[in-house]
């Protein structure tokens, strides 16, 4: 008993200081970790000037065939000049505390709009149904380019996958362009040769505020 609770602890303290493998010039976060209640967020060049994280809104409810879950939460932002809004929900149907997405992640888990004047952004995440990446997504830019978000499960020379995220990248035809570590302090990293350097700081800061709704584990 004692060797398993030793095990647990260990396991714990490495999932706490898992750090992702980013180039030197990775911003640090400050805000993320520990999340406080609109507090402000900030990495690199970029910072928030106004955080509203509305209240989480969620019920399980037991129809005597089937448990009905469901959680939704919305919060705003403007990060320099960007006005950012998302919206993160999800409805589940289970029984005995296990639960699926009755859509089978064709509806998104969470959807954000970007407005930074002429350029306007949507960034789409769904279940993906796999262990790895259980997250997956696009960033869009309207008339623009389209990136590819997947989670990341896995610290440096790992062979074993984490159930929870350690962070998501983002990629443009399979070439990794951004990367957004949730764990730790939180840190981020944007290749300094593209063009869409405001729009993927905002799916940043998005995700950095991301909290997985999972609606099949309301009480």
């Amino acid at each position: 008993m004692k060797r398993l609770v030793l095990l647990l602890v260990v396991l714990t303290a490495a999932c706490a200081t898992v750090q992702l493998d980013l180039p030197p010039d990775t911003y640090s976060v400050s805000g993320a970790n520990p999340r406080r209640w609109n507090q402000p967020l900030s990495f690199g060049q970029w910072s928030t000037s106004m955080v509203d994280e509305g209240t989480t809104r969620s019920f399980l409810a037991d129809t005597g065939i089937l448990q009905i879950g469901k959680s939704d939460q919305a919060y705003r932002m403007k990060l320099n000049s960007i006005a950012i809004e998302c919206h993160a929900r999800e409805l589940v149907v289970g029984k005995a505390d296990v639960f699926l997405d009755p859509s089978l992640g064709s509806h998104p888990l969470l959807v954000c709009g970007f407005d930074r004047g002429r350029t306007q952004a949507v960034l789409v995440l769904a279940r993906s149904g796999q262990a790895e990446p259980s997250l997956r997504g696009e960033l869009r830019e309207i008339g623009g380019p389209s990136f590819e978000i997947q989670s990341i499960h896995r610290a440096p020379n790992s062979r074993i996958e984490s159930g929870e995220p350690f962070g998501f990248e983002i990629l443009r035809d399979g070439t990794r362009i951004a990367v957004v570590e949730t764990v730790n302090q939180g840190r981020v990293w944007i290749d300094p040769t593209v063009a869409n350097r405001d729009t993927l700081a905002a799916a940043a800061a998005s995700l950095l505020l991301f909290r997985d709704p999972d609606a099949g584990t309301v009480h």
